[in-house]
């Protein structure tokens, strides 16, 4: 192995071998005797200028031994009203694709299963660097352990006439930027992740919200075909039609999403649909503002890197053979407070489902927006991870299905089930770092469930082990679960079923013209 350190005394300082990795010489920073931390290394080159808005390139080399001691720069981003934790701060650029690996010190026989952590934040925020996402945890499980910043917002998205038309000349794929990110951060981890000790041929992918969303784009992307083994989804959502850039409409229009890009552009002074150059010139600050009114940078299908909408990929079996673990929490819907209109938004895509979505819901008088609110939480979230489950199992990998429902011991009282995110802190084994759901000793006790179980996923591709309560593989057409609730952790069927079903069929009728 080539990673070495010192046993720490106290006040002894730790002094380690520099790493060989892409780039150059790297030298980390020994948290304590077992554990050693690597922050802020480059995994591809800065995409700005000439390559803003560019499939990421290569690292470019450094003199020397760089220490890796503190974290890079996150994405330029939207400000964010709940952040990662009081007193948190780090610096935000355009130059930011940046990873960090968490390893155990420690020789071993055999390489060490790898985890890469793939943040949410509905495409506009979140970095690598947030101190929930720290991988002190996991690496006392025997875990190397990977976040990563990948382009937010526009810099991550951005179908422009201009940019497709470089696209058709060049060959490169185009539009979905961060997703492009995502997969080079992989590549760096398949090649350079054994200098840490781990082992390229286990490596688990794992995010939450527009993170797990990711894993599940990257199941259905050959560009990320063989760089990851397991796959951990939590809420990452789906039965959703992504927009499309591929296929031509009638006429020879542009598809609504790229006229969005081409207008925002003219907004900033340029009105030349094909002059690429002048939108890299445009200011970071400028490219990095959206407006709340405005559909979500989503990911859109481009041919290359989604060569078609996920959900049918996922149904047809057209996706990565791994196993397969997903999730969503109980109370869903608690995103809504920073949704205000979502819930509309949604109905006018289902219109013609509405009478069918009321009577299950039982949306009618004085309940019905708390009714919808649920109908929300369980389309956006609940259903997805069944569905994708289900068909990760059809075609015969291992699935595992969860449902996330314990409420942080400080919150109970106030929060009527586990709201969307909450688990993240859970999983990492860092309830009692600064974050935003406060910790007791229940709440450790119901980390260090998780982590188990997500470290053994990761080791085995089945999260059981001998000590750990039962948790049932999921077959195509069954409920079987995993739930997680303030009593502890106990194996039972999908208790809104019924509901699932209905929203199943809704999906399949509204894809069929897809």
């Amino acid at each position: 192995m080539c990673l070495a350190c010192l046993a720490l005394a106290p006040g002894v300082s730790a002094q380690q071998a520099a790493l060989h990795v892409d780039g150059g010489l790297l030298q980390g920073v020994a948290l304590d005797a077992r554990i050693s931390v690597y922050r802020g290394i480059p995994y591809a080159a800065a995409p700005v200028g000439a390559l803003r808005w560019r499939p990421p390139q290569p690292v470019v080399p450094w003199r020397g031994v760089r220490v890796a001691n503190r974290f890079g720069d996150d994405c330029l981003q939207i400000p964010m009203t709940d952040p990662p934790g009081p007193g948190y701060v780090n610096q935000q650029s355009e130059d930011c694709l940046f990873l960090n690996v968490w390893a155990p010190n420690a020789s071993s026989a055999r390489p060490r299963p790898v985890m890469v952590w793939i943040h949410g934040g509905a495409w506009l925020m979140g970095a690598g660097s947030w101190p929930l996402y720290d991988g002190t945890a996991f690496a006392r499980q025997g875990i190397v352990l990977v976040t990563l910043n990948y382009r937010l917002g526009r810099f991550g998205v951005f179908p422009h006439p201009a940019l497709g038309e470089e696209s058709r000349r060049s060959g490169e794929p185009w539009a979905d930027y961060g997703l492009m990110d995502q997969v080079a951060a992989l590549r760096w981890v398949r090649d350079n992740i054994a200098a840490f000790g781990g082992d390229p041929g286990t490596v688990t992918i794992f995010g939450e919200s527009a993170g797990g969303r990711s894993v599940n784009m990257l199941l259905t992307s050959q560009l990320a075909r063989g760089l990851f083994h397991k796959a951990i989804a939590q809420s990452g959502g789906g039965q959703t039609r992504l927009e499309n850039v591929v296929d031509p409409l009638p006429g020879g229009g542009l598809p609504e999403v790229e006229c969005r890009a081409r207008d925002w552009a003219q907004a900033q002074g340029v009105a030349n649909d094909a002059d690429a150059a002048a939108l890299r010139r445009l200011p970071a600050d400028v490219v990095a503002r959206f407006d709340p009114r405005d559909p979500l940078p989503e990911p859109v299908v481009d041919g290359q890197v989604l060569p078609m909408q996920v959900d049918l990929a996922m149904a047809r079996g057209l996706h990565a053979q791994v196993p397969y673990l997903a999730g969503s929490n109980s109370y869903e819907q608690g995103l809504l407070r920073w949704m205000p209109r979502a819930v509309q938004a949604r109905l006018r895509q289902e219109e013609a489902f509405v009478p069918r979505i009321e009577a299950a819901y039982g949306a009618q008088g004085p309940a019905r927006d708390t009714a919808l609110a649920q109908w929300w939480g369980e389309a956006g979230f609940n259903g997805p991870a069944r569905a994708f489950a289900r068909a990760m199992a059809a075609a015969g990998n291992p699935a595992w299905l969860y449902r996330f429902a314990y409420v942080a011991h400080d919150a109970r009282g106030t929060s009527p089930g586990a709201v969307h995110g909450a688990e993240e802190g859970m999983v990492f084994h860092n309830e009692t770092a600064p974050n935003r759901y406060g910790h007791s000793a229940r709440d450790s006790k119901m980390a260090a469930l998780l982590n188990d179980y997500w470290a053994q996923f990761a080791r085995t591709g089945d999260p059981n082990r001998p000590g750990l309560p039962p948790w049932p593989r999921l077959t195509p057409d069954s409920n079987a679960l995993m739930w997680f609730g303030n009593d502890g952790a106990r194996a039972r069927d999908e208790p809104a079923a019924a509901r699932l079903d209905l929203l199943d069929e809704i999906f399949r009728e509204r894809s069929a013209g897809w």
